[in-house]
């Protein structure tokens, strides 16, 4: 049998070992979003508000807090409190930094231990807060709580010695071997031949670390999410595995090049995989210490800020400097000295992620909107300019979810879509680059031109795998543009199979799960924002390729995180990855300052308290 039919065989087996896994992560997250909906309305254990009335002083009645509490007069409040001159939004008590903060919103009057006051305070045991005829005591109960409720569960999907965990790894293990195994044979008897141990050294030494990574990480982050950081492994895996079929299985010498020798293009394909396989690495080399720093430390609220500047100024920094070629969008490459290039739009994704959770941590005011909505319409300006409407498409949707979960205000973030449909018809109108873009997307079925024939040739390929594919290196991939960044999700289904396709759907679904399960059960709202907007970042960037590719929405030239080949993305991409695991691996208690006398003695009275949330 020639290898053509071994890998026509062998589809079957990477079929398993990648659909059992997506399957298993995905039904887990699922299991455990659920289980922490049901847990959602559990306040926060140890600090609670005591209701009072100055007219009745005997009538006292406990009220909960929440990570967040919202209090006024409208129904969606937290604390629904009725009565003369109270807002709608009265006043909100947030937890942040190891502190209760207490805001009082725009033009509401609020009493803080008899002095009105318009500004926010850091609340102490006793304090009371005026509103109306109400006064609200801040109470801190040091007592100990019900050990069963405060018990760690499964519920976040913690658990990391359990059968179905330990099945996702062993498949895991199975796909990396098959994966050196089908590189191996497949090169040999071919032009890159010489090239088939370097390969396969290359791909054993980058498997081999990631397991060595994500045993480390289980044991030095507790509770540390392993099915984030499989889901992460598993497709980081398949695309190390096509980037290295497409660049050594099935090829031959492009013997039509003038004076290119066969030993250049063996040390061009090899420098090639290390460009992929080293971003991987430097990746996982930094994640156990990015992980711990954002676990035990306040690092992202520090450097939003920062991120706030450095998001504008990334985007500014490639348009002066970045190169491309005009033929597939925009220059998004800025070259460094040795022949590297770095994509600056990839790191800004993530300090902008960071930006809008800083800002949306609690319900923002109308100064803040008006300083957040001229900071989005500079950056978008920019994005404009590249241009690049994939990060368009990617962090407009991004910031609108965060923003209408934060602040509940669905009316508002319904103006803004509006507008985004406003300004998406002008960007059709004046901007050749956008319109080329959505003009062969609709005119896909009417012809075939430059500005569509990607993704025609994608379709092509889709259909051609049909289900099950057609085997590793049995496809057609030289034919399609940009094969193994933008298109890469039409060689995996040519070759593994619209199954396949679909299972790589489940891993991202499955991330976004774990997010959204995370955000719940968080303790403030920068790190409810961060991880839903972490989590919804990948998911939306993955549809928003897998949608491109398959002429569901206009193609855009983002990449497939961790399958598709680009050295920028993978480092951005694990970058993320490992602030979400050391976000959701945040303690479960609320450490809380505590400077009252009565509260602490003597030895302690510069520690913190940890409280069980």
């Amino acid at each position: 049998m020639s290898f053509s039919s071994y890998a026509h065989i062998a589809r079957y087996g990477f079929m398993a070992v990648i659909v059992i896994p997506s399957a298993v992560l995905f039904v887990r997250a699922a299991r455990a979003l659920l289980a922490n909906i049901r847990r959602a309305a559990d306040p926060v254990r140890g600090f609670f508000l005591l209701s009072s009335d100055p007219v009745d002083p005997e009538t006292v009645a406990p009220l909960p807090l929440f990570h967040t509490t919202h209090i006024g007069a409208s129904r969606a409040s937290d604390i629904r409190i009725r009565g003369k001159g109270i807002r709608r939004f009265h006043l909100s008590i947030f937890y942040h930094n190891r502190e209760w903060i207490m805001r009082p919103e725009h033009h509401s009057m609020v009493w803080l231990n008899g002095t009105q006051t318009e500004e926010s305070a850091v609340l102490k045991h006793g304090d009371q807060i005026g509103i109306g005829r109400c006064v609200l005591h801040f109470i801190v109960d040091r007592e100990p709580v019900d050990p069963l409720r405060s018990a760690p569960t499964d519920t976040c999907g913690h658990h990391h010695h359990t059968a179905w965990s330990g099945v996702a790894v062993l498949m895991t293990i199975a796909l990396q071997i098959g994966a050196m195994l089908i590189v191996y044979f497949g090169m040999r008897g071919t032009d890159t031949e010489p090239a088939a141990v370097f390969f396969v050294a290359v791909l054993g030494a980058v498997f081999l670390f990631t397991h060595l990574v994500s045993a480390i990480v289980n044991i030095a982050v507790k509770p540390a999410d392993p099915i984030v950081l499989q889901a992460a492994v598993i497709l980081t895996t398949i695309g190390l595995l096509m980037q290295a079929r497409l660049l050594g299985v099935s090829r031959s010498f492009p013997s039509y090049l003038e004076g290119y020798t066969m030993e250049a293009w063996h040390r061009s394909l090899k420098i090639a995989l290390i460009g992929q396989a080293g971003a991987v690495l430097l990746a996982l080399m930094a994640l156990t210490a990015v992980v711990l720093l954002t676990k035990k430390t306040n690092l992202l609220e520090t450097i939003a800020p920062v991120c706030f500047v450095l998001t504008p100024l990334c985007y500014a920094a490639t348009i002066v400097l970045g190169r491309g070629s005009e033929t597939h969008g925009a220059g998004l490459w800025i070259p460094l000295p040795g022949g590297i290039t770095i994509q600056l739009t990839e790191f800004a994704k993530i300090t902008w992620i960071v930006t809008i959770a800083w800002f949306f941590r609690i319900r923002p005011k109308g100064k803040q909107l008006v300083a957040f909505g001229a900071w989005g319409v500079l950056n978008a300006c920019l994005i404009v300019l590249l241009p690049d409407l994939g990060s368009i498409m990617i962090l407009f949707p991004v910031t609108l979810v965060v923003f209408t979960v934060m602040t509940s205000e669905y009316l508002l973030s319904l103006g803004i879509l509006g507008i985004a449909g406003i300004a998406g018809v002008f960007l059709y109108q004046a901007v050749p680059y956008v319109n080329r873009r959505l003009y062969g997307w609709i005119s896909l079925w009417d012809r075939i031109g430059d500005d569509n024939r990607q993704i025609v040739y994608g379709l092509q390929a889709v259909s051609r795998g049909g289900l099950s594919g057609r085997g590793l290196g049995n496809g057609s991939p030289g034919g399609i543009p940009l094969a193994s960044s933008d298109m890469i999700f039409a060689i995996v289904c040519e070759e593994l199979g619209l199954i396949v396709g679909i299972a790589l759907i489940f891993f991202y679904m499955a991330v976004w799960l774990r997010g959204v399960s995370g955000m719940i059960s968080a303790r403030d709202g920068f790190t409810s924002a961060f991880i839903l907007g972490s989590s919804t970042a990948i998911l939306i960037e993955a549809l928003v390729v897998i949608g491109g590719t398959t002429g569901l929405i206009p193609l855009t030239g983002v990449t497939l995180p961790f399958v598709a080949r680009g050295g920028s993305s993978l480092l951005a991409k694990w970058l993320l990855i490992a602030l979400l695991l050391g976000v959701l691996a945040r303690s479960s208690t609320l450490p809380f300052r505590i400077s009252q006398p009565d509260l602490r003695d003597e030895e302690s009275s510069k520690s913190t308290t940890p409280v069980n949330a």
